[in-house]
């Protein structure tokens, strides 16, 4: 790849830096702000008291699925080796991180835009109005939210989304994974986010749990549990890396 071209991908995965964190806080915000509906609504159990409530959520309920699973299916397809390898023969090995990222944070955008309450029919609705219940729904999803972004800087947060591997290129150097130990590669190639605990809090601790929302948990908790494959490898390797920082700590 050229030097401009080079320059030119930098210069993306840094708008695309921007970008992503503008899609997240918007996603933090969607799942972990506390919600109000209206009290005219039908819970689960009472269904056969009014089944015209279920066939108003159906509308919904079809298209967030299919902005779910084509959330799912560009995550599943751009992480394909068949993708990759086709980057790398376009001369776009350097940029592959970056447009996953570009096209992760688009269709999770999208997502949002888009979104379709179903309100009318819920699980459960807790009244926040409490000061004890507000600032234990709020603290669970700050806990866990800190979880996630504070693995994600852990794990390398600018590999992960793709500047280093640009600025890397751009100096000639190799790319940012052949530094790392293998272990830690193979830990990457299982799973690239932290925290699966930490999501799954995240998508069913909810105030309300409407019917939409339920489909959200589910459809991406299966996802997760699906797409992250640790072994035992990888727990071997944290608890390696556990009791390392524990001497450095103590040596300290």
């Amino acid at each position: 790849m050229a030097p401009f071209l080079k320059f030119l991908v930098l210069l993306g995965s840094l708008a695309t830096f921007i970008y992503t964190f503008y899609v997240v806080g918007n996603l933090t915000l969607f799942l972990s702000l506390p919600r109000e509906i209206s009290k005219a609504h039908t819970w689960i159990f009472n269904l056969l008291d009014n089944k015209s409530r279920l066939e108003t959520a159906y509308g919904p309920i079809v298209w967030d699925a299919l902005y779910i699973i084509g959330f799912i299916f560009q995550h599943s397809l751009q992480k394909s080796a068949i993708v990759k390898n086709l980057l790398r023969k376009w001369g776009l090995a350097s940029a592959e991180r970056t447009m996953y990222c570009l096209t992760s944070s688009l269709c999770l955008h999208y997502l949002l835009k888009n979104w379709l309450p179903a309100t009318s029919i819920v699980l459960w609705q807790i009244n926040v109005e409490s000061p004890v219940i507000w600032w234990a729904f709020v603290i669970t999803h700050i806990l866990c939210w800190a979880v996630i972004f504070g693995g994600s800087i852990i794990l390398d947060l600018p590999e992960l989304l793709g500047i280093k591997q640009a600025y890397y290129s751009l100096h000639n150097y190799a790319d940012p994974l052949a530094y790392k130990s293998p272990q830690l590669r193979t830990l990457y190639a299982h799973v690239r986010h932290p925290s699966f605990i930490g999501f799954t809090l995240i998508l069913f601790v909810t105030n309300v749990m409407s019917l939409d929302r339920l489909v959200l948990a589910v459809l991406l908790t299966t996802y997760m549990y699906v797409a992250w494959s640790t072994d035992q490898r990888d727990v071997a390797y944290h608890q390696q890396q556990l009791q390392r920082k524990k001497h450095e700590l103590k040596a300290q």
